[in-house]
């Protein structure tokens, strides 16, 4: 008999898990303990007397339960991620408090509107600005309805330079911003 045969023989392997439960990977922090030495203590035990040839298909289910272990491990780190980026995109768009407001009128200014203009407002500082975007045309205010008060305002003084003055004498921004408020705005006659 030889030296190792002997260590067999001092200490039996015991089964980390019964026939047919989940391997539980907290079983290999478990201390492996001896055993008595015996016939009775191997069937007791229900150690296969072939254990040899069932170490490498136990240890093929080990390394493939911490693979999955580590899959998950890996989805929950990345959904980690995204919820925290999310997090992040939902708290700067609360404190930039954009909103967009439609424009149905200019009364009592003699002005009628083709159709709404929508136009964003958001917090700037200790003021608020309101811009209308297509047109290129901003202005600020203390509060959201100053701002966008101003905002019409400007509009129609734009609207107002704009078509008294002969277009040959309008540069290229100013053009284009023209042809825009033709499309909402019309005086009324």
């Amino acid at each position: 008999m030889s030296q190792s045969d002997t260590l067999f023989e001092e200490f039996e392997i015991q089964p980390f898990r019964q026939s047919g439960t989940k391997w539980d990977l907290m079983d290999c922090d478990r201390a492996i303990l001896p055993f008595p030495r015996g016939a009775e203590s191997r069937q007791s035990q229900n150690v296969s007397p072939d254990w040899a040839n069932a170490v490498p298909s136990l240890i093929a289910k080990l390394v493939s339960e911490i693979v999955e272990k580590k899959k998950m491990e890996l989805r929950f780190s990345l959904l980690e991620i995204t919820v925290s980026e999310l997090k992040s995109q939902f708290n700067a768009l609360a404190v930039a408090k954009t909103r967009i407001v439609p424009i149905n009128t200019f009364t009592p200014n003699p002005y009628d509107l083709l159709k709404p203009v929508l136009v964003s407002v958001q917090a700037v500082e200790d003021e608020f600005e309101a811009g209308w975007f297509d047109a290129n045309i901003h202005t600020t205010g203390e509060n959201e309805e100053e701002a966008v008060s101003n905002l019409k305002s400007l509009i129609l003084d734009y609207f107002e330079i704009f078509t008294n003055e002969p277009s040959e004498k309008l540069g290229i921004e100013p053009k284009r911003q023209l042809a825009i408020l033709n499309q909402y705005i019309q005086k009324r006659p």
